[in-house]
């Protein structure tokens, strides 16, 4: 049997390229993750990867020119670098890199370019490949700009979102939708989302998750949020991909180190 190619994501935020990682796994390849240009040299040197997708905005670069530091460490290695900034120059020019491009750059085409690297050393998606699944999201809360905006993110990174404006809607929505989780705000009109919350659980018995987001930043709504039945609470000023790590923790189809390392985050 043929060795599993191996590929080593080295980003100083592991959360966007989750899907990649999962995929890529799914297919057969051996996959593993560092934060810092110190752990990347390590796990580098320990599972000599195949294919090395780099952030050139790495913790604990300094001065280092990194694609000189990776070359050195990984003669035969393949590398995809990904840039802050805009590069003008072309694919592997001069730098021995098999891609370098700008981010942010979408999971699926970071792992068509993955790929076309690894030379067909993965087997076809559809050969013996586990889809991932495609999880329910309910998100309820009256600010519909914010609504929106958390409806298209997420429906960018692969979930299926309801969204609801009120309580009462989401409630009678419950039985036929099924979601995974629900994303609910603490401050609404009507029923608030503490007492929306209880009675998911009660409707769902206990099934369906509950994150609350809210503005608040007060022991007592943590305290309360947890009583009622919240599993998480994020703030509504959080940036974006904060709330995919917790969506993904609590409703994604992961495997476990993405889980543990969404876990130790936190």
């Amino acid at each position: 049997m043929a060795k599993p190619p191996v590929v080593l994501f080295a980003e100083s935020d592991l959360s966007w390229s989750r899907d990649a990682r999962v995929r890529l796994r799914r297919r057969g390849a051996e996959v593993h993750m560092a934060s810092t240009v110190d752990d990347a040299l390590h796990t580098a040197s320990v599972t000599k990867p195949d294919l090395l997708i780099l952030d050139d905005d790495l913790d604990g670069r300094g001065t280092l020119d990194l694609v000189e530091v990776f070359r050195e460490a990984l003669p035969q290695a393949e590398i995809i670098l990904l840039e802050s900034e805009g590069t003008d120059i072309p694919r592997g020019n001069g730098h021995k890199l098999f891609f370098s491009g700008a981010k942010p750059i979408s999971p699926f085409a970071l792992l068509d370019l993955a790929e076309k690297a690894l030379e067909g050393r993965l087997p076809a998606a559809s050969e013996n490949v586990v889809s991932c699944k495609r999880s329910k999201v309910l998100c309820i809360d009256d600010d519909v700009q914010y609504l929106r905006s958390v409806s298209r993110f997420l429906n960018r990174h692969g979930y299926e979102v309801a969204t609801f404006e009120t309580a009462e809607g989401a409630l009678q929505a419950i039985p036929r939708l099924k979601p995974d989780l629900a994303l609910i705000d603490v401050m609404m009109p009507g029923m608030g989302g503490l007492d929306l919350a209880q009675k998911i659980r009660e409707t769902t018995r206990g099934h369906t998750p509950v994150v609350f987001l809210t503005g608040l930043d007060s022991e007592e709504v943590y305290y309360e949020g947890h009583v009622r039945g919240g599993a998480f609470m994020i703030g509504k000023s959080e940036k974006p991909q904060k709330v995919l790590d917790v969506v993904d923790y609590f409703a994604g189809d992961l495997d476990e180190s993405e889980r543990a390392l969404i876990k130790s985050q936190m």
